[in-house]
């Protein structure tokens, strides 16, 4: 059974026992009263009789009397102790298929015979002998049978006017309901057989469960397809960029095949240059391993680091490496953050490797300690960055000067390795940057690393 019946079947059940539990209550609470009422006026008028044959039993003939109470719908009749009518009074002969009964206290009761419904009351009289009769009143409640049985008919077609609009009401609800769902159904099914990323058409916003649903399926949805761009700009991009070092060494290695084997001077050149695009190959591989790897923040190896002695060993070494100035700006001695040493090393290689790369002048790393976290700040004087190309720098395999990046060896991938680090850690990385003035990158680590909801 799909959700559409369902949600019918499970509205029009609780819906039909919802109006069988009231109009069963109706129904009681009407014959309840009536029959209370009915019983109510019998008992005082047989109280009344009672009274006054009691006070007129030996100055009035108790049948004239008996007959001026007497109604088209009742009967009165007086039963002696072996339960024998003495005096029946009646103007229906119906009535005298009802058996007489002897109490000696005040009873009143409902009988049914053939179909009829009979309101009986019985209040105990000293008869003209001095012997104890019950006073037997009955009236038919035939009447109120038949307005009964109209209330229960009326009961039914209120309850079928109801449930017919309900009906129609459950499987309106049902379409509001499963609609959006079976749109989406469609559209995955579209999306699976065609390969392709089609989003929901959503009415006008109602902030309802329904739209929500349909709005987080279209976001799903791009979220998608910007993943899916990217990741094919990521293996075209790749495959650009080792096609060139590939083609170099291919070249080489004919060059070699023909030549090259004979002369020393061609064989020296074509070796290094063979070496050299694999290095590059190896280094570039290396780095689209892990900018696809998805769990690198699940796999940071968390430990307090002073980030001011880090900064110095790793600006001391490349400062040597590269015979490049680099100094370190700091107000405090000591710097402690928690987090992993090693990725943090290489994120400062990164900017510092970037920096030295388009700068000639003095280079500066500035650690700045705030309330939560703490900044991390290369500056450099070099070149600087277009402002057109700041929004797409770390952007993977994206390269400002495309042809100066080839001479330095550049893969375009090292800042989107650094955000990938700062973003592991929870942090975030920006830049600063005018062309000729120079570049600053900032990166803002926080000192505490929430993993899987934990703080580290």
């Amino acid at each position: 059974m799909n959700i559409r019946n369902k949600i019918q079947v499970f509205s029009l059940v609780w819906l039909v026992l919802i109006l069988c539990i009231t109009n069963v209550s109706i129904y009681w609470l009407f014959y309840k009263q009536m029959t209370d009422q009915e019983i109510g006026r019998l008992q005082q008028q047989a109280q009344n009789i009672a009274q006054t044959l009691h006070a007129t039993v030996n100055q009035v003939d108790p049948a004239d009397f008996l007959q001026a109470y007497l109604t088209p719908i009742g009967m009165i009749r007086v039963v002696n102790a072996d339960g024998h009518a003495v005096l029946t009074a009646a103007k229906d002969v119906k009535f005298g298929g009802l058996k007489p009964a002897y109490s000696d206290a005040e009873v009143y009761r409902l009988e049914e015979k053939d179909g009829v419904l009979y309101a009986i009351a019985q209040v105990p009289v000293i008869w003209k002998d001095g012997t104890v009769v019950s006073l037997e009143m009955t009236n038919s409640l035939a009447g109120t049978q038949e307005t009964m049985s109209m209330l229960l008919v009326v009961l039914v077609l209120a309850s079928l006017f109801v449930l017919l609009p309900a009906l129609f009401a459950g499987r309106m609800l049902g379409n509001i309901i499963v609609g959006p769902i079976q749109s989406m159904m469609l559209t995955m099914e579209e999306i699976q057989k065609r390969g392709v990323f089609k989003k929901l058409d959503l009415p006008p916003p109602s902030k309802d469960e329904l739209y929500l649903l349909g709005n987080t399926f279209n976001t799903m949805i791009d979220i998608l397809h910007q993943n899916f761009t990217k990741q094919q700009q990521f293996v075209s991009d790749a495959s650009h960029e080792l096609k060139t070092p590939l083609t170099v060494i291919e070249g080489y290695a004919t060059m070699l095949k023909r030549w090259g084997m004979k002369e020393p001077d061609m064989l020296e050149e074509a070796v290094d240059a063979i070496y050299a695009e694999a290095v590059r190959m190896k280094t570039m591989t290396q780095q689209m391993l892990m900018l696809a790897n998805p769990d690198e923040k699940s796999e940071l190896a968390l430990q307090e680091v002073d980030l001011v002695k880090l900064s110095e060993e790793t600006s001391k070494w490349m400062k040597r490496t590269y015979e490049h100035p680099i100094t370190v700006h700091v107000r405090e001695e000591q710097v402690l953050v928690c987090v992993d040493e090693q990725k943090i090393k290489q994120l400062l290689v990164i900017l510092l490797d970037n920096a030295l790369t388009y700068s000639s002048k003095p280079i500066q790393i500035e650690i700045e300690q705030q309330q939560r976290a703490v900044k991390i700040s290369v500056i450099d004087q070099g070149v600087g960055i277009p402002a057109e190309d700041l929004p797409h720098i770390f952007d993977r395999f994206y390269r400002v000067d495309k042809a100066r990046a080839r001479e330095t060896g550049g893969t375009g991938l090292g800042l989107s390795i650094a955000k990938r680090i700062v973003d592991a850690h929870g942090g975030e990385i920006n830049v600063l940057s005018e062309e000729g003035r120079g570049t600053t990158f900032m990166a803002t680590l926080p000192k505490e690393v929430q993993i899987s909801g934990v703080s580290q």
